[in-house]
Parts: structure tokens; C-alpha cells; sequence
């Protein structure tokens, strides 16, 4: 990853651990909570770290018809704390790469039908209508008392998405484990 200053920057996607789950702090989601409750056959977490320091975590689930087949995948909850604010941006953008490249490697979907949900708080819905461009679909129920408002990409928006993040800060190398 390159900063707008165009110095480059090391920051790691890859699947979560337990350890990597913040108990307090500035985290708004009970991601402890989250983890202890995970279903993994079907949801993971994946987290970004920047020079180091854990700054994003996404969980997401994947959905399948009768036949087992996946053919949807859902973003349950996203969150980035960087120290430098103005790179919660590019931060965010990479998990949803990473989570949509899980959708395009699972999902046998046309190029117009749904292949990532994403229900929005209040405070981000301009992140996902602006920045990331997401289809907005519309206010939905996330809790009781608690409305939000839906996202979509479809598997031709969803690649589109993922060349535009490419475009503009290069391929992600995969580490060697």
C-alpha cells in the first residue's frame, strides 16, 4: 500500500485469530463477543494490520442454497482504528477487497444478481455510498430499534470495485507462510 504522500506502507489482510480480538478501548463492536459466537463454517473474521498494529476487522458470512452451494455473502460488521484518521479509507476499502475476493472465488451468481450485503449504521452511510460505492437499497431493521440502511455490490460491481482499489494502490503480495 502506497499513502497519499506516496510512501509505502506494509499492511496485512489475512483470517483473524482469537488473540487478535480487542477486549476495550476505541472499538465500538464486542469483537470478544463476536468471536465466541462465530459460526465457522459459514463466517470469519479477517483483520488488517498497518505498520503493525491491528487497525480493521470484518466478519462476514457466507450463504448458501439448498444444495450447499454458496452463492451470497454478508457483511456483518466492519470497523478501522487507525491512528491517522484520513487512513480508515483505504483501510476499509482492503477488508472489503478481501472479503469480496472470498465471494468471487465462492459464487456461481449472473453479473446482476446480489453477492455482498452490507447493512449500514447512520455515521458510515456515505462511506458506503461515496467512497466505496456500493448500490444503496434502501432503510432496513439491523436490532430492534436500531434501523440501518442496506448495500449491495453485484458480482459485475463487486469486480469493478475490486480493479478501482488495484487501480489505485497497487496489487496486494501474497506472503509466503
Amino acid at each position: 500500500m502506497t499513502t497519499v504522500t506516496n510512501i509505502p506502507t506494509t499492511a496485512i489482510l489475512e483470517p483473524a485469530q482469537k488473540e487478535d480480538m480487542p477486549v476495550s478501548g476505541e472499538w465500538k463492536f464486542a469483537w470478544q463477543k463476536f468471536w465466541d459466537e462465530i459460526d465457522f463454517e459459514n463466517q470469519g473474521i479477517v483483520k488488517i494490520t498497518y505498520d503493525g498494529i491491528l487497525s480493521g476487522l470484518i466478519r462476514f458470512a457466507v450463504y448458501s442454497n439448498e444444495n450447499g452451494v454458496p452463492y451470497l455473502l454478508e457483511v456483518l460488521h466492519l470497523e478501522c482504528l487507525p491512528q491517522n484518521k484520513r487512513l480508515i479509507e483505504p483501510l476499509g476499502r482492503w477488508l472489503l477487497w478481501y472479503v469480496v475476493q472470498i465471494g468471487l472465488t465462492l459464487s456461481t451468481v449472473s453479473k446482476d444478481d446480489p453477492l455482498i450485503l452490507l447493512d449500514s449504521v447512520e455515521d458510515a452511510i456515505e462511506y458506503y455510498r461515496d467512497v466505496v460505492q456500493m448500490e444503496p437499497l434502501g432503510w432496513t431493521t439491523l436490532a430492534p430499534g436500531e434501523d440501518g440502511y442496506a448495500f449491495q455490490f453485484t458480482l459485475n460491481c463487486a469486480k469493478a470495485f475490486c480493479q478501482t482499489q488495484t487501480n489505485c494502490y497497487g496489487y496486494p503480495t501474497k506472503i509466503k507462510s
